[in-house]
């Protein structure tokens, strides 16, 4: 987030980066620690993960692997 890449674009890049980038990474991290801290999450099956789509060169997380979320008491 500091330094910007023109490898990666998602922020811009240079001159012309988002001033915003630092705010959403702050918000991301605060979401995360709410949801980690506050809800139990589990996989469907324990250790196992689903394995991933592939579409040529492309690899991308299985969409149907289902988690169970619950919120603690």
């Amino acid at each position: 987030m500091v330094t910007t890449s023109p490898n990666h674009v998602v922020y811009g890049h240079g001159r012309h980066a988002c001033p915003g980038r630092f705010f959403a990474a702050t918000q991301l991290k605060t979401a995360l620690a709410h949801v980690l801290m506050n809800y139990d999450i589990k996989a469907e099956t324990d250790g196992v993960r689903p394995p991933d789509h592939e579409f040529g060169l492309f690899r991308v997380p299985n969409t149907l692997g289902k988690i169970y979320i619950r919120k603690r008491v």
